[in-house]
């Protein structure tokens, strides 16, 4: 059973051993660094950024994270994927390779979904995997997430296109296969 847990401090070491993993640098890092990426987390992780920060467990065992933002709080990105005003932007890894690929995305996405919707009721929810990350769209398309559009985008820190999806104020599917 997948479940959400707030980041704390004492996380970090997890989620730079979880960003080193390839299956998760080949996404994560594209374009940035280890040293920045853990920057963002660390502020958001201390109330200095105003990204919701949160562990997943699966099983009781931590094996990814998620994150939740306002579109607003980046105006730049919210105008290239389309955002309304009241969406909320996600983003998530599955960091232990061992439990990708059976189904704990699909549950993670459902969970942060719940999650986001409790505490932002009727929001849109947006994401914007790279194109080429067939697994992450597969998991977004089964919680009911749209693909809006695939483009590059300059708010991004890669040149790869983006799969920018949408998951309407209206809509919300269990993640159930």
């Amino acid at each position: 059973m997948v479940e959400l847990r707030p980041m704390q401090l004492g996380d970090l070491a997890l989620v730079e051993r979880w960003l080193s993993e390839p299956h998760v640098a080949r996404w994560f890092l594209a374009g940035s660094s280890l040293d920045a990426e853990l920057e963002d987390i660390r502020l958001s992780v201390t109330g200095r950024q105003a990204t919701h920060m949160l562990v997943v467990l699966d099983d009781g065992e931590p094996v990814g994270w998620c994150q939740w933002y306002l579109c607003e709080v980046d105006p730049e990105w919210a105008a290239e994927v389309g955002a309304a005003p009241s969406d909320v932007g996600v983003d998530y890894a599955i960091g232990e390779p061992v439990r990708v690929g059976g189904g704990v995305g699909t549950a993670l996405v459902a969970a942060l979904v719940s999650s986001v919707r409790a505490a932002q009721p009727g929001c849109g929810i947006v994401a914007d995997p790279d194109a080429e990350n067939h697994a992450s769209r597969r998991v977004l398309e089964k919680n009911g997430f749209s693909l809006v559009a695939v483009k590059t985008m300059n708010s991004e820190p890669s040149d790869e296109p983006m799969a920018i999806y949408r998951l309407p104020a209206s809509s919300h599917r269990t993640g159930a296969d």
